[in-house]
Parts: structure tokens; C-alpha cells; sequence
């Protein structure tokens, strides 16, 4: 390389590392959960106690790249921020956020986590409230059926006084249509009480494994390193450069 070449290369490197010195400093943040178990019944079985299945996973990375979270955010901080949600290979979920604050970016990062636990929460007792409501006229329209085979029921047991044979097997299919009913009533007032108890009880919230916390060192290269790195290059590329013409 001759003496204009060095000098083409080493001031790219500076005007590089003008450039680097003078971008926004982005600060980094990670917020790490283990997603909670959202499905109804599984919920019911287990009390609310345990984590959520790979599809719920899936569906709570889903949630928190809407942007119904991103702008729930936003609202709340006025700041420009990126935010990016990764599983990670214990299937715990990272959510990540960068700011021109180390601690915007931690405050962001474990925002983001509260923020999709509340949709969540939100979408689960719409869920619930609806499935209770299903079961509660499913209920009484059983109560109702109930009520009309106990009244069909006496009223046979009362005539059959004078002639039980006429009446026996006419009293048995009842009696069998009675007992049906009964068991599904047991099933559906039972099935009630779990959803009312859930529909009552707080939903379930996102295991922290480890908070986001703000961090002191920015994210990426530093100025002087990128701009020996693109000194380098440059001369790299007009030493070929000068190879291939000669």
C-alpha cells in the first residue's frame, strides 16, 4: 500500500469513529419468567399451581409481540425503545428491551412482563365469565327438568297405589329418567362452583426467574473499536482494490 492508501484507510477509521461516537448509546435489559398455566381445566385440576404448556408458551410470546403491548407501553413511557421476546432453551421466555436508559430499558423490560400478564388475566376471566354463564343456564335448565320427572315420578307413585302392576314399568323408566337427570344436575352444580371459585380467585401471574436490571455498559462495539475495525477494512479492500488493477 502506498502513502495515499494509508491515509484514505486511517481517515475512514476516524470519520467511523466520529460517527460511533456521536450515534445513541443503547442500553440493554432482560427480563427472564417461566410462563404459568393459563388452560381452564388444567387450571381447575391443579389449582392454578404450575407452568404452561409449549403451546402456551408460544401463544405468550404471541401476546407480547402484539402490539397491543408495545403501544400499552409506549403510552406510558414516552420514550423511544425497542423491544424483542425470545423462549429460551429451558423454555422460560426473555423479554428484552434497549433505550437510550439503563434504567428505562430495566424499568421497560419488566413493564412489558406486567403488561401481557394483565391482557392475559383480562382474556382469561372474559373466558371464564362466558363458560360460567354457559354452565349456569345449563343448570337451571337441569334443575327445571329435575323438577318436572320428580313431579311425572310422584304423581305415577300416587296412582299406582290402586295398581302398582299397570304402573310398574311405566315407574321404572321414570325413575331411570329421574336418576339420569339428578346425576347431571350433581355434575353441572359441582362444575359451577369450581368456575365460580376460579372466576373469584386472582389470576395467575408470570414466574420471575430473574428481573431485569439496569446494566452500566452499552450494547455494542465501542467507538474506538469500530473505528480501527473499518481503518482495517478499508485498507483491506484498496489493497485488493490496487492487486486486481496492477
Amino acid at each position: 500500500m502506498n502513502r495515499k492508501e494509508w491515509v484514505i484507510a486511517l481517515l475512514s477509521g476516524v470519520m467511523l469513529f466520529v460517527v460511533a461516537t456521536i450515534r445513541p448509546v443503547q442500553y440493554a435489559a432482560e427480563a427472564t419468567f417461566f410462563v404459568p398455566l393459563t388452560l381452564l381445566e388444567k387450571q381447575i385440576e391443579q389449582n392454578g399451581i404450575g407452568f404452561g404448556s409449549p403451546t402456551e408458551v408460544d401463544a405468550h410470546i404471541e401476546l407480547m409481540q402484539s402490539p397491543v403491548v408495545f403501544k400499552t407501553i409506549k403510552r406510558r413511557y414516552n420514550e423511544p425503545f425497542d423491544l424483542s421476546v425470545r423462549k429460551t432453551r429451558n423454555g422460560a421466555v426473555a423479554v428484552e428491551a434497549r433505550s437510550e436508559s439503563a434504567n428505562l430499558s430495566a424499568t421497560i423490560a419488566n413493564h412489558a412482563v406486567a403488561v401481557a400478564d394483565s391482557i392475559k388475566q383480562s382474556m382469561l376471566r372474559q373466558n371464564v365469565g362466558m363458560s360460567f354463564d354457559v354452565m349456569a343456564e345449563r343448570t337451571v335448565a337441569l334443575q327445571a327438568e329435575e323438577h318436572t320427572l320428580r313431579k311425572a315420578l310422584d304423581s305415577l307413585r300416587f296412582a299406582a297405589q290402586s295398581d302398582s302392576l299397570a304402573y310398574a314399568a311405566l315407574i321404572f323408566r321414570k325413575e331411570r329418567q329421574y336418576g339420569t337427570a339428578v346425576v347431571e344436575l350433581t355434575n353441572a352444580e359441582r362444575k359451577l362452583e369450581e368456575l365460580k371459585s376460579y372466576k373469584d380467585a386472582p389470576a395467575p401471574k408470570s414466574y420471575s426467574i430473574s428481573p431485569a436490571m439496569p446494566v452500566e455498559q452499552p450494547v455494542g462495539l465501542p467507538a474506538w473499536v469500530i473505528g480501527i475495525l473499518g481503518a482495517v477494512l478499508v485498507a483491506g479492500g484498496l489493497k485488493l482494490w490496487t492487486a486486481s488493477t496492477s
